[in-house]
């Protein structure tokens, strides 16, 4: 875990496995179980931020006279923007080399290091392209990620389907996702943030977790969503629902529901966390 991850999570720890544990009925999240809750979504979250990323880059470009001129005109804007990579274009297959994390090619600010295939295609009929990714050791330093993404695309929205195996301070997670995203703000593309629905759901140590996620608005300067919320639920069968709101444009608040209370916690942009009490 990296020190960032553990200082923003620390006061939450605490505040979630304090004295006053007692549920009404077995359905309600103890505090305990609230925590793990909470600290699963983070982690989550740090694997959807590197599929974001490379999402962005690898559906930033315009089908001209066919999708072979569409991956060599990848390859040379990936190359422009990240010229520490490595990126070779076969036919409608391109590969993008990061190398290793020693080489420190950074990408929006993140060092990363492995490798991406993605094969395009398009159907002009539909008006929908599609850019099928492998993913081999590809990290950001804090999560790795093995296996593949299927993005299919149009201005408007990316349908995006994986199934990936997502390793985090030596434990791997497989996890699979249906979801659909939209720019908040298309001039700005990825820097301007995202809307998501659609689920997510992951197996690890501990069971089987399911994700509903409904209008959650993503910024990447920000530690958590803006607006939307989530709905977890755990391998023991019960719910956990975060919902998010801006407070103001360096705080959100999450209220946490579940338990026997739902409590509320606000987070700023450096990802410091202070507890708001019951909601």
């Amino acid at each position: 875990m990296s020190l960032a991850r553990s200082l923003s999570l620390a006061p939450l720890a605490l505040l979630l496995t304090g004295p006053g544990c007692f549920l009404a009925n077995s359905d309600q999240l103890s505090n305990i179980e609230m925590r793990e809750a909470l600290d699963e979504v983070v982690l989550e979250g740090q694997g959807q931020t590197v599929e974001n990323e490379i999402i962005e880059i690898t559906t930033d470009f315009t089908i001209g006279a066919g999708v072979a001129e569409a991956a060599a005109a990848l390859r040379d804007a990936i190359a422009s923007q990240i010229p520490c990579s490595t990126i070779t274009a076969d036919n409608d297959t391109l590969t993008i080399d990061f190398g290793v994390l020693g080489d420190e090619c950074v990408y929006n600010g993140h060092t990363f290091a492995g490798v991406v295939t993605i094969t395009i295609a398009h159907d002009p009929a539909s008006k929908q392209t599609t850019v099928d990714h492998t993913y081999q050791d590809l990290t950001n330093g804090v999560v790795t990620l093995n296996g593949s993404k299927l993005v299919t695309w149009t201005d408007a929205a990316r349908h995006v389907v994986s199934d990936l195996d997502v390793e985090r301070d030596g434990k791997t997670a497989h996890t699979s996702s249906d979801r659909t995203q939209t720019l908040l703000d298309p001039a700005a593309g990825l820097l301007g943030g995202i809307e998501i629905n659609g689920e997510r759901d992951w197996d690890n140590d501990k069971g089987n977790w399911k994700l509903a996620i409904d209008g959650v608005e993503l910024r990447w300067i920000d530690p958590v969503p803006q607006a939307g919320s989530y709905t977890l639920t755990t391998p023991k069968g019960k719910t956990a629902v975060l919902g998010f709101s801006r407070v103001d444009d360096d705080t959100i608040a999450v209220t946490l529901s579940g338990g026997r209370t739902d409590r509320v916690f606000h987070v700023t942009s450096t990802g410091v966390v202070s507890d708001e009490g019951d909601a």
